[in-house]
């Protein structure tokens, strides 16, 4: 068995990512897998993004390492 970094999605244990709308990292990576794929589906499903926005990117990463692709970043 050949030992790889462990991704983003192994390394972390459930935590708030969303605080103005208390969207768990749980939550984020649960909407992507059931098909939100992008940050507009993700925003649309739970409200991330949309107050602060300082969740922004570490929502982009998830997107990115469960998808494999770019998003639609809110600026």
């Amino acid at each position: 068995m050949e030992d790889h970094p462990k991704g983003l999605i192994e390394q972390k244990p459930d935590y708030l990512i969303c605080t103005c709308w208390g969207v768990m990292y749980s939550e984020i990576v649960d909407a992507i897998k059931n098909g939100a794929t992008d940050f507009q589906a993700l925003q649309d499903q739970l409200m991330v993004g949309t107050g602060c926005s300082s969740c922004v990117p570490e929502i982009n990463e998830l997107l990115h390492e469960l998808t494999g692709g770019g998003s639609d970043e809110r600026l």
